[in-house]
């Protein structure tokens, strides 16, 4: 693949904008406590503020596909970014309504941008999705990793919760900025990257069984990150050890992210079986045994759910016949297991309010770790045969140099 400065500037967009994706959602936990005792929430009610964008990345990831194709990949992204910045300033400082009103926004544009990473790498790097999708994974992870650690830190420098959530505006706009600069130019503004063809996902067995093996995997991401803080500040953790537990969680999950794409470059089962086996049985040691040994036990649980991210996203960029395709793939996936995931932090809350304790709520985590498995084994066993560079080798007539001119 010839190297280019503007494909580098591009990838330094994308994995800016990547970084940005999660801080929305990640922000909240590490100082839940403070929003639920500031706003009068019960746990359910707080879940609903993780559990919100997640739910958006469900509803809105197939209006990714239709916003491409009228206004490119590049300008649909930028008003993802924009959309992301002002609802982010916003959205502490209006009371209840504002702030689920503007977390609603900040998921839409969450969706947006999260569907539109497959299509922009497999256009770009169409011999590279595996490693590509690794370092744009990390970059996401990163930003959970950075807004998770950093809040609570935040919360004591400023003096209140609502600025310490407004601040993860600031990274949006930078990203925002950065993207408009580097993104190609030359093409007609209502330009589509390809045309598609009438592969429809909805009707693909492959896409079903890799749409629900990414919703079970979102799944075991999510209920923890909204509950994992509040595990342990329950034992007795102070916020700010909880929060660097939670900040511990992510950090594993940047190592295993970039590393899983190219272990499973041939073939993901293998992969996809340790990951899950990993995440599932730390789920149920923090279920039973919390205070054994908990920065092992959160360690190895984001090296799990970290590494079955990063190989749900390779293999949902790979089941397209065609990159044009792929936001039709993505936003299937994204739609049903964002879905699927949002029930997580929302159910952990619920059985939490019913039993008054965390044992239970994660107990059922590692049932419905369980299910993903056996839907991550079934997707893996369905998928395309890969050529020596792990792609599917589907759609590869499309150079890199030609997506370049096509993903703006």
């Amino acid at each position: 693949m010839r190297f280019r400065w503007s494909t580098a500037a591009w990838l330094v967009a994308v994995l800016l904008a990547a970084v940005n994706l999660r801080p929305a959602i990640a922000s909240v936990p590490p100082i839940v406590d403070a929003v639920r005792g500031s706003l009068g929430l019960s746990a359910s009610a707080a879940g609903v503020l993780t559990s919100v964008p997640v739910v958006c990345m469900g509803l809105f990831a197939p209006a990714a596909a239709w916003a491409a194709a009228r206004w490119g990949t590049g300008r649909t992204m930028a008003l993802a970014l924009a959309l992301l910045t002002v609802a982010t300033a916003v959205r502490p400082f209006g009371g209840v309504s504002l702030l689920y009103g503007a977390t609603v926004l900040a998921g839409v544009a969450i969706a947006v941008g999260g569907a539109l990473m497959p299509a922009l790498v497999r256009a770009r790097f169409p011999e590279r999705v595996g490693p590509v999708t690794g370092l744009y994974t990390t970059a996401l992870i990163s930003g959970a990793l950075i807004s998770a650690g950093g809040t609570e830190p935040l919360r004591a420098l400023l003096g209140s919760w609502q600025a310490a959530l407004a601040v993860w505006a600031v990274p949006a706009a930078l990203a925002l900025v950065v993207w408009l600069s580097a993104r190609p130019a030359g093409r007609a503004p209502g330009a589509a990257m390809t045309a598609p063809s009438g592969w429809s996902p909805w009707r693909d067995r492959t896409a079903w069984l890799v749409t629900l093996y990414m919703g079970g995997q979102s799944l075991l991401y999510y209920a923890p990150l909204a509950w994992l803080a509040a595990r342990y500040t329950e034992l007795g953790w102070s916020p700010a050890r909880a929060g660097g537990l939670l900040a511990l969680f992510s950090a594993t999950q940047v190592v295993s992210a970039l590393v899983a794409p190219a272990l499973a470059r041939r073939d993901p089962l293998p992969a996809i079986v340790a990951a899950l086996v990993i995440a599932v049985g730390c789920l149920g040691l923090i279920a039973v045994a919390p205070r054994s040994a908990p920065e092992l036990w959160v360690g190895l649980l984001g090296i799990g759910v970290g590494a079955n991210f990063s190989l749900a996203l390779t293999v949902v960029g790979q089941i397209a016949p065609t990159p044009a395709d792929t936001p039709k793939a993505s936003g299937m996936a994204f739609f049903v297991g964002y879905l699927l995931a949002s029930a997580g932090p929302v159910g952990v809350g619920f059985l939490h309010d019913v039993t008054g304790g965390f044992r239970l709520p994660y107990l059922a985590l590692v049932l419905l770790g369980l299910v993903t498995l056996v839907f991550g084994v079934a997707a893996a066993r369905s998928l395309p045969e890969r050529g020596a560079d792990g792609d599917t080798g589907r759609g590869r007539a499309e150079t890199s140099g030609d997506a370049h001119d096509r993903v703006g």
